[in-house]
């Protein structure tokens, strides 16, 4: 239990970098954290690792600053202590940058750190590597909707969410399809998109059937 302000502060700079480097992880491959406790474990781990990689650096510049009292009479600039708390945050922040885009990528020395498979479910691992897709759903309604997974000319993007939400899908355009067989209107060989290039959200509750198709 910690007790005292100087306890806390030093526990909280004990975690920033595990901290730092899980979110920007998260940010750039997903989200797959379901309670605190298991985002501290995660803060506890990384930290621990960062903190045993930059020990002998750790070290000395505690021993030049503090010990040897460099800040306390001022002969030390007031940026070298900026520089110090800044890479204290960005360091493990591009850290986890850079693994998080590796493992979304397929990156093998990225899957060798992190792991081959983090996703919880196999909705998660297919969409969070998925790049582009012809997607045809079938509705429990029995009717057939279809779509186009990746990033249209104009910019607009399509999402699947992550675990521990629920798997709505959005597809950022929609393409035309017969409702009742399911096939796709084709025009010179190529899916035909709706009127209009409008998008398609669907709801996990409401799909029974889904058709993928790398594109």
């Amino acid at each position: 239990m910690i007790t005292t302000l100087q306890g806390l502060v030093v526990a909280l700079l004990a975690l920033l970098p595990g901290a730092s480097y899980t979110f920007a992880f998260e940010r750039v491959a997903g989200s797959y954290g379901i309670t605190f406790s298991d985002r501290l474990v995660r803060f506890l781990v990384s930290s621990a690792l960062m903190h045993a990689a930059l020990a002998g650096p750790e070290y000395l510049l505690y021993r030049d600053l503090v010990v040897g009292k460099r800040l306390a009479d001022g002969t030390v600039s007031w940026w070298v202590p900026e520089l110090l708390a800044l890479g204290y945050v960005i360091v493990p922040t591009v850290a986890g940058s850079v693994l998080g885009w590796g493992h979304k990528h397929h990156r093998k020395w990225a899957v060798l750190i992190v792991g081959e498979t983090p996703e919880p479910r196999a909705w998660d691992y297919f969409w969070r590597h998925a790049e582009q897709a012809l997607v045809r759903i079938r509705l429990k309604s029995g009717t057939w909707l279809a779509g186009y997974y990746g990033t249209t000319p104009g910019g607009r993007r399509s999402y699947a969410s992550g675990h521990p939400e629920e798997g709505d899908l959005y597809l950022a355009l929609g393409l035309r399809i017969d409702p009742g067989s399911g096939e796709l209107t084709l025009t010179d060989g190529r899916p035909e998109p709706v009127a209009g290039d409008r998008g398609l959200l669907v709801r996990w509750q409401e799909i029974e059937y889904l058709d993928v198709q790398e594109y």
